[in-house]
């Protein structure tokens, strides 16, 4: 028996983190050099951690439920289902109380039982139209 979780396992404790918001954790899953292609400001296991810090300051109640975990030689893709409520700036709009849900992809490939690299969607059009969809009724 392996003493490595599997990198299911791994992407399982990694979205955990959307939900318990235990940051440090994130060392034991991500690579130092991890590279996100879908967010040019990360380069690093800290640049993930400060994109999940800014999530949750936009978004304190964010939930990931994991719909499909597909793996494939070194790589896992993943699509979950997002829910939260906009209580902080997010991408210059001031907190609104709308409550957003979406449905995210992301590309993981690992190395040595760590993420080295991901390719990700988020719908920004779709969260942007709930948020302005909410501000328009208020």
């Amino acid at each position: 028996m392996s003493q490595y979780p599997t990198n299911k396992e791994i992407l399982t404790y990694f979205f955990d983190i959307y939900n318990n918001k235990n940051y440090e954790d994130l060392h034991d899953y991500f690579a130092a050099d991890y590279y996100d292609h879908g967010l040019p400001q990360v380069r690093s296991v800290e640049d993930a951690i400060a994109i999940l810090k800014l999530t949750h300051t936009a978004f304190p109640d964010i939930q990931v439920v994991i719909n499909d975990l597909i793996e494939e030689g070194e790589k896992i893709a993943f699509r979950g289902y997002f829910t939260a409520t906009h209580l902080g700036e997010f991408v210059g709009i001031p907190a609104s109380g709308a409550r957003i849900e979406f449905e995210a992809l992301e590309i993981f490939k690992f190395e040595d039982h760590k993420v080295t690299e991901s390719w990700g969607y988020w719908p920004m059009p779709q969260i942007l139209e709930q948020i302005k969809q909410h501000i328009d009724q208020n």
